[in-house]
């Protein structure tokens, strides 16, 4: 067998750090959606939080929703009501997690 460290390079301390997503930003990393949602449906349910500017959804090849992607919205104030009302939310019988993207593409 081995012995030590797998990568000497990393320490032994296995623990994930929680990494808080940012306070700032108007996209949103949105997780937990029902896979039968489309983007009109998506953009409808965060339009009442505020002008939804972009939905991108990420899809298997065969165009089959993986229930996860970002909502971009016009202004931060928007984006803090959307995450204080949806996140940890009940849709479709799919747990939500809204936050603030962490590496938005322009």
């Amino acid at each position: 067998g081995r012995r030590g460290s797998p990568d000497p390079a990393r320490p032994h301390d296995t623990r994930r750090v929680k990494r808080t997503p940012p306070t700032a930003g108007l996209t949103m990393f949105v997780a937990g959606l029902p896979f039968e949602k489309t983007g009109d449906d998506v953009r409808a349910r965060f339009a009442e939080y505020g002008e939804v500017t972009d939905v991108r959804l990420t899809q298997h090849p065969s165009g089959q929703s993986k229930g996860f992607g970002f909502v971009s919205l016009a202004t931060e104030d928007a984006v803090d009501a959307a995450i204080k009302a949806l996140d940890g939310g009940d849709w479709g019988g799919r747990r939500l997690l809204v936050e603030r993207a962490r590496n938005p593409r322009p």
